[in-house]
């Protein structure tokens, strides 16, 4: 769904109504550039990786003789992700704390944000919970190996992931 918000808002508009076969590499570039302009540069590398996997598409399926993606390695700015750094100042996580208390959105969310500073737990664990992972009488989640991180090589674990002693306010939630 979000690879099609990103086709709809930045791509569609500039290359949409032509073939594959019919873009060069310049007028690709000219669209990413455009989203780079506004600053949204990990967009820009997101939007290109897309226009990758149409474009392998094509070629896999006859519809254009080559990708002309590879063409534009380097082209863009390179995107330089944000690492978060743990809170461990006891005024800063206070503040979060009662900003995550203050938060007048869904439900779902802040049960969500209620949860992660108690469970120490990825957004991607905490969302991806079901209901039989929870044994409620031994206040015990266990997620599967298969969800949770995979190592360095990209294999799994082997090895579930075990919350103890779920909070008792917040099985209640």
């Amino acid at each position: 769904m979000q690879a099609k918000r990103q086709f709809e808002r930045d791509l569609f508009p500039w290359l949409g109504d032509r073939r594959l076969a019919d873009i060069e590499p310049v007028e690709l570039l000219a669209t990413l550039r455009k989203i780079e302009e506004r600053g949204a540069i990990e967009t820009a590398d997101r939007g290109l990786m897309l226009a990758r996997q149409v474009w392998r598409y094509g070629v896999a399926t006859g519809r254009v003789n080559r990708d002309i993606t590879g063409d534009l390695k380097g082209a863009l700015s390179p995107y330089r992700g944000k690492h978060f750094a743990a809170i461990t100042d006891p005024d800063t996580l206070g503040k979060l704390l009662r900003a995550i208390k203050g938060y007048k959105g869904g439900p779902v969310v802040r049960a969500a944000l209620r949860l992660a500073p108690l469970l120490f737990l990825r957004p991607g664990e905490l969302r991806g919970a079901s209901w039989a992972e929870i044994d409620l009488e031994a206040a015990l989640w266990t997620i599967p190996a298969a969800r949770m991180k995979r190592t360095k090589d990209g294999k799994e674990n082997g090895r579930p992931h075990l919350v103890p002693r779920l909070p008792r306010p917040c099985i209640s939630v």
